[in-house]
């Protein structure tokens, strides 16, 4: 997962653009009027995701909206869908918080061009959230497709929040096993994490598959770097390869993240003695 900041971007601007351009008059009026209604979800949704409160939100918005569903619920799905996706100025909207992802990664899996925007609360259950920036978030079509709309049976059957979950705070959790080709990426819980913390991030990397997708991700990375890893060590022994492997990692750590898998690599190669003497030489 990349953590990033939650969108500046408000309910109340998506639902201005979304709704801008709609011919039924009718519609838009009734929807536009909704919007102190979506503005308070907002709130509450905000509330609930800075203080850990979000699966109990989402527990109990659902509860309440299968004993009454909302009376403009296929409404809001359908504004999403031929609104914000479908026509500007609301794509216009859509487009800047997908372009939010850093390099253009799917926040997810941390890999994979981002094609769509993820509903972290499911908008076919909870469609009170539907157009709210902060339950959008910037994903590829891959993992869109692999989350699926569950909100989870517990607390810890959840995957992470971008805007919102920072596991990664304090240390490397995502590591790269390097003692043998293919690579085996693995968590490694840090000691601040509660077991709900540990289910949920081990539940993200189980549900994207990530163990399997890092491991064939890296294998374009290490080809491309092998040649000029030997060269480094033709020329300057096992000591400069480990010194540039080392920099290289810290470097990459610094611009992409801890806790991506193309930085959990680098620190796997620089921490390998198998690598050095033998992996170099063996195509991944």
């Amino acid at each position: 997962m990349i953590p990033i900041d939650p969108p500046a971007l408000k309910v109340k601007d998506t639902l201005a653009a979304a709704c801008g351009t709609m011919r039924n008059a009718v519609l838009r009026i009734r929807l536009e009027a909704r919007q102190a209604d979506l503005t308070s979800a907002e709130e509450g949704y905000i509330e609930a995701a800075e203080h850990g409160g979000l699966y109990a939100l989402a527990c109990t918005a659902r509860k309440a909206e299968k004993q009454l569903p909302d009376r403009d619920g296929e409404h809001l799905t359908a504004l999403y869908s031929e609104g914000l996706v479908g026509r500007k100025p609301g794509r216009v909207q859509y487009d800047e918080l997908k372009a939010r992802a850093p390099f253009g990664r799917c926040l997810l899996c941390g890999n994979s061009e981002v094609s769509s925007l993820d509903h972290h609360l499911p908008k076919d259950a909870l469609p009170l959230y539907t157009i709210t920036p902060a339950n959008l978030v910037p994903a590829c079509s891959k993992c869109n497709q692999m989350k699926g709309d569950r909100i989870g049976a517990t607390a810890g059957v959840r995957t992470l929040h971008p805007y919102y979950d920072r596991p990664g705070q304090g240390g490397r959790y995502l590591v790269a096993d390097v003692t043998s080709w293919p690579v085996q990426f693995l968590i490694r819980p840090l000691p601040h994490w509660d077991a709900e913390l540990l289910a949920r991030v081990l539940h993200h990397f189980r549900t994207f598959n990530l163990a399997q997708r890092y491991a064939e991700f890296c294998i374009s990375v290490l080809t491309a770097n092998q040649w000029l890893h030997r060269k480094i060590l033709e020329t300057g022994g096992p000591a400069a390869l480990t010194a540039f492997l080392q920099e290289d990692a810290e470097q990459h750590a610094a611009t992409h993240g801890l806790n991506t898998w193309d930085t959990a690599l680098r620190f796997g190669l620089a921490d390998s003695a198998w690598y050095l003497h033998h992996g170099v030489h063996e195509p991944p």
